[in-house]
């Protein structure tokens, strides 16, 4: 993973609200999506992403759920430039 995409990775992961939803989280996480995708690190390895942030949240259920998002934030930002 770039640098670039892994310091937006962890300042959502960090900063994030894991238990209450809050518009900020999804605007980091979606600053990270954006990040990889105009880096072209668009196919993250899932254990790649559970390891940067599994020190700030363990529930792998919803860690699956976030991962799922930024595969489908890719595949939506794929489209939008065809």
């Amino acid at each position: 993973m770039k640098t670039s995409v892994l310091e937006k990775l962890d300042l959502w992961a960090s900063n994030n609200n894991w238990g209450v939803s809050h518009p900020s989280d999804d605007e980091r996480f979606w600053s990270f999506v954006i990040e990889a995708f105009k880096s072209g690190d668009t196919s993250i390895p899932e254990d790649d992403f559970y390891g940067a942030i599994v020190k700030y949240y363990a529930d792998e259920d919803i860690l699956t759920k976030y991962y799922t998002k930024f595969e489908n934030g890719i595949e939506l930002l794929r489209q939008f430039v065809k």
